[in-house]
């Protein structure tokens, strides 16, 4: 997916669409994303980010960003797209500046969920499939990703992106209630 997004933000860049997007990169550790936005298609290839950790809602970043001049694009979740279309109704983002791109999320990892089931030492994680490959001083353990998704992600209540002008991956639907 990562390769994904940013092969369709190069685009965007390269093509005038965009000026800049907004996305995640690696923050002081490996679990440790943050919001970045990023102006060039080196910056993109060199930081960009997205994974099992990328939780961040990028849509609330968007009250600043879809003011400055130029456009931005935005790669949203399912999640993100609601609060993202309540901000357009309250006013607080500019639209006409905003282009987005909605992704396929099947739930984002707390990685405190993951220490305490790996333990101390913790050096990696990564995603194969529906588990997280952890790797310590001296074992790697296979966890189902379903036993460390952030509470949110845990009782998701859709995978349907509300708002998007393009999207990447498959489009959820809204689960029903039991």
């Amino acid at each position: 997916m990562q390769k994904r997004m940013i092969a369709k933000a190069t685009e965007l860049l390269n093509n005038g669409t965009v000026d800049r997007v907004l996305g995640w990169k690696t923050g002081e550790f490996f679990y440790d994303l943050t919001p970045a936005v990023f102006d060039s298609v080196s910056a993109l290839e060199a930081k960009f980010v997205f994974n099992s950790f990328s939780g961040a809602n990028l849509s609330k970043y968007l009250i600043a960003e879809s003011r400055k001049p130029g456009k931005i694009a935005v790669f949203l979740k399912p999640c993100d797209s609601y609060s993202f279309t309540q901000l357009l109704k309250e006013h607080r983002i500019l639209r006409e500046n905003v282009y987005v791109i909605g992704v396929q999320c099947d739930g984002m990892c707390d990685i405190d969920k993951v220490r305490n089931i790996i333990g101390e030492g913790l050096l990696s994680v990564r995603e194969d499939g529906n588990h997280l490959i952890a790797e310590t001083f001296d074992t790697t353990k296979t966890i189902a990703k379903s036993d460390v998704l952030l509470e949110r992600c845990a009782v998701c209540k859709s995978k349907k992106i509300v708002t998007y002008d393009e999207l990447i991956g498959e489009q959820g639907d809204v689960c029903e209630s039991d």
